[in-house]
């Protein structure tokens, strides 16, 4: 299950800083969202401070397999928690663009954790099963910091507080980054670092809108629940019990991606997905809003190993994977964005027409991907030597 190169501790501290590298992406809603109420920060300026963030995390995670094939993981371990650190407890006293330079400045190391635990994952004997469990690993830990902060938050202590325990929590991650391996195991079949040929960036490109989509809609989730009538209190239950979906979801997934076909895995989850999207477009009652709120949040977590045990099978190289999630990533900062063009104050419903779209396109490409088998990549790929 893991690399023959790696011990099962490297593995743990691995999975330890990549999901503090991704726990502040989960739990910017409640902390940016209260800088707002404070005054600290615009609505405008929150959505600018959540994209910048996930932007530079995204381009980071994929410039991270580079990188560290160069620096020892370990030291880039080290030095991403300790930046992560300072720039959280820098954003606790900042207010307007500062606090978008900082956040954008904090998503660099950030996506370094994420790309360190990534490397691992697509150099061990199962990387689709290890990419569903860090998924639901990180979901379980965002949901236990984000009841933590917001009590803390709900104590009136505000969102400084929430700052500084991130930040305090990254002292002992940062110990267990000293866990993390000093060099990387190689690649199977002796394949260095480089770029994917074509059906890699195809498959890629499917990341991209599958998780563009979905958070294109979920970014909504409570303002469509308000558009269907519903209390404000039955809103958050629906992202709670998403989330919940998500947990359950990414279990499901990890347990079953190396046995069940991938890609009638994904066009059925995906066909789902739009599915719900249209029963989100009626605006339906409180129970069929949650119901389908929970099967949402599923199928999302399900898919989502799916996509990585996708990126291997059309690159056994293992290139493509590299950069999932870095795909990922910026298909989640591209998704609430575009789709704030496609909504008014009135009516929200436009999120729902966009990510169906996006998933439409990511149907397709998985569709498409089989008749590419035997097109070439020498000009696609860019090798380089292994340096293991």
């Amino acid at each position: 299950m893991i690399a023959p190169d790696t011990t099962r501790s490297a593995y743990v501290a691995a999975f330890v800083v990549g999901v503090y590298g991704v726990l502040m992406a989960g739990l910017a809603p409640l902390l940016l969202g209260t800088l707002v109420a404070e005054g600290h920060l615009t609505a405008a300026q929150l959505g600018l401070a959540a994209t910048a963030e996930l932007v530079t995390m995204g381009l980071a995670a994929g410039a991270a397999g580079f990188v560290t094939e160069r620096v020892a993981p370990r030291m880039v371990a080290l030095a991403s928690v300790v930046a992560i650190i300072v720039l959280d407890v820098a954003t606790a006293s900042a207010t307007g663009g500062t606090v978008i330079l900082l956040r954008a400045l904090a998503g660099a190391p950030s996506g370094m954790l994420v790309g360190i635990v990534t490397a691992m994952i697509v150099r061990s004997a199962q990387p689709a099963r290890q990419a569903g469990m860090y998924l639901t690993i990180q979901t379980v830990a965002q949901l236990a910091c984000a009841a933590l902060i917001s009590g803390l938050v709900a104590q009136h202590h505000g969102a400084a507080t929430g700052f500084f325990a991130i930040a305090a929590l990254g002292v002992p991650v940062a110990i267990v980054a000293m866990g993390t391996p000093v060099r990387l195991a190689p690649f199977a079949a002796n394949h260095g670092m480089g770029l994917p040929d074509i059906r890699g960036w195809l498959a890629l490109a499917a990341a991209f809108c599958f998780f563009a989509g979905i958070l294109g809609i979920w970014i909504y989730f409570e303002p469509l629940a308000h558009q269907a009538g519903l209390s404000s209190g039955t809103g958050g239950l629906a992202v709670v019990l998403a989330l919940a979906g998500q947990v359950t979801g990414g279990i499901l997934g990890a347990a079953t991606v190396q046995r069940w076909a991938c890609r009638v895995v994904l066009i059925g989850a995906t066909a789902a997905l739009i599915v719900a999207a249209a029963i989100f477009a009626t605006l339906p009652g409180r129970t069929a809003f949650l119901a389908t709120a929970i099967g949402f949040g599923m199928l999302w977590a399900f898919a989502s190993p799916y996509f990585t045990r996708l990126l291997i099978d059309v690159d056994p190289t293992h290139r493509a994977a590299m950069l999932g999630s870095a795909a990922l990533l910026l298909g989640c900062a591209t998704g609430p964005s575009v789709a704030a063009l496609s909504v008014s104050d009135g009516d929200v419903r436009g999120c729902l027409t966009l990510g169906a779209g996006l998933l439409i396109v990511t149907g397709g490409i998985v569709l498409l991907l089989p008749l590419l088998r035997r097109v070439g990549s020498p000009a696609f790929a860019v090798q380089s030597k292994d340096r293991s």
